[in-house]
């Protein structure tokens, strides 16, 4: 309801005259102008727009009645009233009526006493005075707005002036309906552009990441909206893992577009081997040519070793959390680097720092969503806040999964109810508490091993293993020892947890696992991994020789010469290639002569 007071109007005569005692001043104008303003503005479809307009209508003209027509197919048709009419109303033509001729003339009126107009009214209407403004949008005529009083001689020239102000309010409202109307039809086709977009964008965003060598990981991403301009990933590639989180200016479709051209470009270095600096560099001028204008991106890089050593760079992203479990507080590792994709950049231009991880120890990195939210009381949720959340939960917590669910919680609680902001991302990586016990019983592993006491071996590695389920070398151990036991299933199923725990991306470990595949008599799980093998390395010999072998043992002697034929291609100085296809050749041959 409009908050001011107007006193009720009512006519007199004076005079022998007829005039308005009460109503609207000059002073009340700019205040109702600022009111109507206010109530219009906002407002995302018709009806809601129409209805307002009658509420606003009767507060400040105390009508008997209103009416709105809008241009449509050639005639003014009625398409909002207060209440109905004796008779109905009905379209009118240009020029037609009271409200044609205003449509028409573009020009408002006010009949102060309709008696001497009655070319205007329908038989037995009531209406006695009426205002009528047009609803112009620019030189476009949209429509007309009545105000209509059973009471001759109401309205002042005052009133048509805030009529036309309210005429000109509904007309740029309108224009605004009608493009929000149009782009919400729009939008019902852009959200299943964006949830196929949200599809694409999940297949860059690890899942479930499996431990690495004592090192267990939780993580958390969160898009403000369908998709995210915030990326991470982590990538293994045997002695070591490399971590990325980044995170692009602006949101939405946009920005996830170039976290999916960062990915392949990350992806792309890191199987290249490039070094962290190098790398950086690298992102910068490969995606640099690519962003859209006025776009760019943080970036944290990180690399774990085989010996729990680290190295870091930083370009302009929010610094990592190095949780020190001896401690019981964080150091906060940083280095010199600016944001990605504003200017040319040379590997020089980015610092690496080196650290350790000991037992118990976290790495923290998240994006900026976390500590710019603010909650209801407007406040930020600021890095000291979210700093205190993580070290007193690390204090009490040593498993990444419950840090990760306690931090979430606390954060949630504190910005209860209010939307998000940004983009939300957190990857915690931990080095298990486990480690040093798990490395001990691997050092005593070896040590029955080679002194030729092969179940306390066993019985220790199985220890370790226990302790921690991802550390490389007691992997590759218990394959090894349940290889030379002949007990291949075991040698298979630990020779896979290592290849994918560790990404140990190699033509000889696939090679590995398919020699005990085969020697456990799965053929065919045989053969898919001398295949992957050869499709990294076409020139693996030992891959080749096997594959033909798994051909020879399904019966298919034509397979294993193409297999043969195919690898002395790519070593055409091996001898053994030669042999073996000579030999099958020469079985081929015996079996179609013998035939």
């Amino acid at each position: 309801m409009i908050a001011l007071k107007y006193g009720k109007r009512k006519v007199v005569n004076y005079r022998g005259a007829r005039m308005v005692v009460g109503g609207l001043t000059s002073k009340n104008k700019i205040d109702i102008l600022l009111y109507m303003a206010k109530e219009l503005a906002n407002i995302q479809n018709q009806k809601e727009l129409f209805d307002r307009v009658i509420v606003l209508s009767e507060e400040i003209f105390e009508v008997d009645n209103v009416t709105v027509r809008l241009w449509e197919n050639g005639k003014l048709v009625p398409i909002r009233f207060l209440k109905e009419t004796d008779p109905p109303r009905r379209a009118l033509a240009s020029g037609e009526g009271y409200s044609g001729t205003v449509f028409k003339e573009r020009k408002s009126m006010n009949l102060e006493n309709l008696e001497f107009h009655p070319d205007y009214l329908d038989e037995h209407e009531t209406t006695r005075c009426a205002m009528v403004a047009p609803i112009l949008l620019r030189d476009e005529a949209l429509g007309t707005i009545a105000i209509e009083k059973d009471i001759p001689h109401f309205y002042k020239k005052d009133d048509l002036e805030i009529l036309e102000a309210m005429a000109a309010q509904l007309a740029l409202a309108l224009n605004e309906v009608k493009l929000v109307e149009g782009l919400v039809a729009a939008r019902h086709r852009l959200d299943s552009d964006l949830r196929m977009g949200r599809s694409v964008q999940s297949q860059i965003i690890p899942t479930d990441i499996l431990p690495w060598n004592s090192i267990r990981f939780a993580h958390y991403f969160e898009p403000m909206v369908e998709v995210s301009g915030d990326y991470f990933d982590v990538m293994r590639s045997g002695n070591s893992l490399t971590c990325i989180i980044a995170d692009v200016s602006g949101h939405g479709v946009p920005a996830a577009l170039v976290t999916m051209a960062l990915h392949s470009q990350f992806r792309r270095c890191v199987d290249q081997g490039f070094g962290l600096p190098e790398m950086m560099a690298e992102l910068n001028e490969s995606m640099r040519a690519k962003l859209p204008d006025g776009t760019y991106f943080t970036a944290q890089l990180a690399r774990i070793y085989a010996d729990h050593t680290f190295s870091y760079v930083n370009g302009g992203h929010v610094r990592i959390m190095h949780y020190i479990q001896k401690q019981k507080d964080f150091e906060f590792l940083d280095t010199k680097g600016f944001p990605l994709g504003i200017m040319p950049a040379r590997r020089s231009d980015y610092e690496e720092k080196f650290g350790k991880l000991e037992q118990g120890d976290f790495l923290v990195f998240l994006t900026d969503g976390f500590h710019e939210q603010r909650n209801q009381l407007r406040e930020d949720t600021g890095f000291p806040r979210v700093l205190g959340w993580f070290r007193d939960i690390m204090r009490e917590v040593s498993n990444p999964t419950e840090v990760r669910n306690e931090f979430l919680a606390a954060w949630n609680s504190f910005v209860e109810g209010v939307p998000r902001e940004d983009d939300l991302t957190l990857l915690l990586l931990e080095c298990s508490p486990n480690l040093d016990l798990a490395r001990e019983n691997h050092k005593i592993t070896k040590q029955h091993y080679y002194a030729g006491r092969v179940r306390e071996a066993e019985r220790s590695a199985l220890e370790a293993y226990r302790l921690d389920s991802s550390l490389h070398d007691n992997l590759l151990f218990l394959s090894k020892l349940y290889h030379n036991q002949e007990n291949f299933p075991e040698a298979v199923r630990f020779m896979s947890e290592y290849i994918s725990t560790s990404g140990a991306n190699k033509p000889e470990y696939y090679h590995a696992l398919g020699t005990l595949q085969f020697r456990k008599g799965d053929v065919t799980a045989a053969k898919r991994d001398f295949k992957k093998s050869l499709s990294l390395d076409h020139t693996y010999a030992k891959s080749s020789l096997m594959l033909a072998k798994c051909y020879l043992k399904e019966g298919s002697r034509p397979k294993a010469i193409r297999t043969l034929q195919q690898a002395l291609k790519g070593s055409p100085g091996n001898e053994q290639i030669k042999q073996s296809l000579q030999n099958v050749e020469e079985l081929a041959s015996s079996a179609i002569g013998s035939g």
